[in-house]
């Protein structure tokens, strides 16, 4: 039974109503229909929004939760720790999750299910050979936002192991339109009011069109372009990079356009950040407002869906434990589920 004190360590960890995400993970449990049971889950222990992954697995009925953590900036192993037993408790699965802080090659033997979530990765040939041939790798995201390094996939293959991404638009589950709402939280953050506001989105992937299609429709005067055009920028208010996908710089002097050339067309233009490689120092000396004006590598979002609350996350996290539980029992023709658009096989994405 949870008492003040989980209720406040939680709060501290920055989620504001403990009681509330117990709602949402049982609530998604019950939508996903998740059943874990006779499965062993290797995930992570986290902190904050990201602590509810291993309590997911645990309250759909795993019957073993291996969690690896380590310290971070966002937390060290204690406060994980902390913040994994409040949450246990909240949602009435008290010490049902054992915390590693070692990457022994008998915890990755165990387990039939396998995130690739942060501090279990990299998921490498190392790991990968302790790993049972009837073990899953579900990814917490669609294939296309694979990143080469997270997992061996060329191993993987070899042994039989099975990969597979999430369909994040999947009927009832429809995750990435939260990222419509992230890029307008992102925009408000930066004094954008958006109402009455000329907005220009650059990007070639799937976040440009979502966040183009979700402004457009609430009246917004939005533009989403592939690359940055001086004709786009010059009376816009703010010029969104949400480009996840582009390797190469956007802005810069190897981009598409210089924070010189930005500055000498459109002083005034407020530079928000969602996804894409831009050239901060340069931005920065030259006056420009960016917002929240941090480097970023291609391949990651600026902030993460965790931003906009405690749904986002347990949706698309309980999502891909389902795509692991679905693919495991498709392969031992113990099907009892209809979840095959919720699976995006990996190889297929890979070979084009």
């Amino acid at each position: 039974m949870y008492g003040i004190k989980d209720i406040e360590i939680l709060h501290k960890a920055g989620i504001a109503n403990p009681l509330r995400l117990r709602r949402v993970i049982y609530k998604t449990i019950d939508s996903l229909n998740l059943d874990l049971k006779n499965l062993t889950v290797l995930t992570e222990a986290a902190s904050g929004p990201y602590a509810v992954t291993p309590i997911i697995a645990a309250v759909a009925g795993a019957d073993r939760v291996l969690a690896l953590t380590r310290d971070s900036s966002y937390a060290t192993v204690d406060e994980v720790k902390e913040q994994t037993r409040a949450l246990e408790k909240i949602c009435d699965v008290s010490d049902r999750i054992d915390i590693f802080t070692e990457r022994t090659p008998q915890i990755f033997s165990q387990a039939d299910i396998i995130t690739n979530l942060g501090f279990v990765r990299p998921l490498d040939s190392v790991v990968i050979a302790h790993m049972k041939s009837t073990a899953v790798i579900p990814l917490m995201c669609e294939t296309w936002e694979f990143r080469e390094g997270d997992v061996d996939i060329a191993t993987c293959n070899a042994r039989g192991i099975k990969v597979y991404g999430t369909n994040e638009d999947y009927p009832g589950l429809e995750v990435f339109s939260y990222s419509a709402w992230l890029c307008m939280k992102l925009l408000h953050d930066a004094h954008i009011e958006i109402h009455k506001s000329k907005i220009t989105i650059v990007s070639t992937d799937k976040f440009g069109v979502v966040i183009e299609k979700f402004l457009a429709c609430n009246g917004i005067n939005v533009f989403l372009v592939p690359k940055v055009d001086v004709n786009c920028i010059e009376d816009a208010d703010a010029l969104v990079i949400a480009d996840y996908t582009r390797d190469d710089q956007i802005i810069g002097d190897r981009g598409d356009v210089t924070a010189e050339e930005i500055f000498g067309i459109a002083p005034h233009l407020t530079i928000v950040q969602f996804a894409g490689i831009i050239d901060i120092e340069a931005v920065k000396k030259f006056g420009l407002n960016i917002y929240p004006g941090i480097e970023l590598p291609s391949r990651r979002m600026v902030r993460t869906l965790g931003e906009l609350g405690p749904s986002p996350v347990v949706e698309l996290h309980a999502a891909g434990l389902k795509v692991g539980e679905y693919i495991i029992k498709t392969k031992s023709n113990k099907l009892d589920t209809p979840y095959k658009g919720l699976c995006q096989n990996l190889n297929d994405f890979l070979k084009g």
